[in-house]
């Protein structure tokens, strides 16, 4: 593998896509260090450190903005806002026959789907900073407490702004650098929160707050399911095909066997990016019950419905209904509220969604009848379908419920166990999955151009097989 990426600057054009996408992240991570106007920097880090313990679903957001969230810059949005109203216009264009109509045009119809998919993004980014702008000036965090108009404005122009830049750079990446642009934005800010989360982690042990048995278990436990989420990642369904003897021009090919390979997870990480995405938007409800009387009201009791650490959950009405306290295992119970059953129905909800997108069974065995091809035991057409539907379906159903399982596992450690949420996010959860996924999918594109190259890919000893 070392071999295969040394030999990447030998290729002038894969070299140039390498160059080009780390010099947009560099730009970007230059920018998330850049503060939103007008905020008093000195009062924010004990604030937001408050603020991100006490709602589960701010976490989320901040880990998905590389921490921009907590220093509260001009991308503290993020990404998510593209991301959800790229969900948005996908689900619309399964109910609205002219949506959909328009997603089979091409070029042309897929232009006009981007578009409103970014007008989209600039209204949920001005609801989410108008809600953020509000909580701001709540906790006494304006620089101008005299001018609330001007605050607000300031704020919604700068964070919205943010996320448009942020949206034109992965654009950029996908267009002319190598790999998918969005995600590997969002793998990077995940990537730039491990370090300090690695420091809090031996500061507590240091401090007495965390045992070194937990450090290690924690560490071990990342390792193990980093190897999990690969397998899984790259795990296959391989259906036996069959190809009959035929002609190829003037010569006779004889019969032979192949597989179709079905991926266990085909929809890949886009689930919990989606569904974090989703879940992340009812954090605004908090925001704009800053300024109300009785601890938020209404919108504080949403926000707190909603969030991963509510007390809304099983074990408090365990507590509540038959005045028990279980500790040890019973703790999990903690974790059952509502954003679990959500996160958890979303998830699946999107793995077979996309999968569906991605992989049609019908098309898949009418180009196996066109080129006299059949899995044995299934008559060409649509029994062909069925069984790949069949097959499909059910490795998807196992996908489903690890990239569930996985994603779940720091709100457990956390909630649950007392973990520190920044130390839990190390041991699984959205971000790895995230981080392992668009790692593998850049390195199966640099592969592809090395392959493309006469290099050997990284399965193999890199080493020159011809001449550029």
């Amino acid at each position: 593998m070392i071999s295969s990426l040394l030999t990447i600057p030998k290729i002038p054009d894969l070299w140039r896509r390498v160059k080009y996408t780390l010099l947009l992240i560099a730009i970007y991570r230059v920018v998330a260090a850049v503060p939103s106007p007008f905020i008093d920097l000195g009062e924010l880090r004990d604030i937001m450190h408050g603020a991100l313990g006490d709602r589960g679903l701010l976490q989320f957001v901040n880990l998905f903005s590389g921490g921009a969230f907590e220093q509260m810059t001009v991308v503290a949005l993020g990404i998510m806002p593209y991301i959800t109203a790229s969900i948005i216009i996908q689900l619309l264009g399964f109910v609205v026959p002219s949506i959909e109509r328009m997603m089979k045009e091409g070029e042309a119809g897929k232009k006009k789907i981007n578009d409103w998919t970014r007008y989209s993004t600039v209204g949920i980014c001005l609801v989410q900073s108008i809600g953020i702008a509000v909580w701001l000036r709540g906790m006494g965090l304006s620089a101008i407490p005299g001018h609330p108009v001007f605050f607000t404005l300031f704020v919604v122009v700068a964070l919205t702004t943010g996320t448009l830049f942020l949206m034109w750079l992965g654009e950029k990446i996908s267009e002319n650098g190598i790999g998918n642009g969005i995600s590997l934005i969002i793998t990077v800010g995940i990537l730039a929160s491990y370090p300090a989360s690695a420091a809090f982690a031996f500061t507590s042990w240091q401090g007495g707050t965390l045992p070194f048995a937990w450090i290690i278990g924690i560490a071990l436990l990342s390792i193990a399911v980093t190897v999990v989420i690969i397998l899984i990642q790259q795990g296959q369904r391989k259906i036996p095909v069959q190809h009959a003897k035929r002609m190829m021009g003037r010569r006779m090919v004889q019969a032979q066997t192949t597989y179709l390979p079905l991926r266990i997870n085909t929809a890949g990480v886009i689930p919990v990016i989606f569904s974090g995405s989703i879940l992340s938007f009812p954090a605004v409800f908090g925001f704009f019950g800053a300024n109300q009387a009785g601890g938020g009201g209404f919108w504080n009791w949403m926000a707190n419905f909603f969030d991963p650490y509510s007390n809304i959950n099983l074990y408090s009405g365990l507590e509540s209904w038959f005045d028990w306290q279980p500790g040890g295992a019973m703790l999990l119970f903690k974790s059952f509220n509502m954003y679990t059953f959500l996160y958890a129905a979303l998830t699946i909800a999107f793995c077979f969604f996309y999968t569906a997108i991605v992989f049609n069974p019908v098309d898949v065995a009418d180009n196996l009848k066109k080129v006299g091809a059949f899995i044995p035991g299934r008559r060409p057409g649509k029994p062909t379908s069925d069984f790949i539907d069949y097959v499909l379906l059910r490795i998807t159903v196992v996908g489903a419920i690890f990239l569930t399982s996985v994603a779940l596992i720091p709100q457990i450690l956390s909630h649950s166990f007392g973990v520190d949420w920044r130390i839990a996010q190390i041991a699984g959860g959205t971000g790895l999955i995230i981080n392992v996924g668009v790692i593998l999918d850049t390195m199966r594109q640099i592969e592809s151009h090395l392959l493309q190259r006469h290099y050997d890919g990284f399965m193999k000893r890199g080493r020159l097989k011809g001449r550029y």
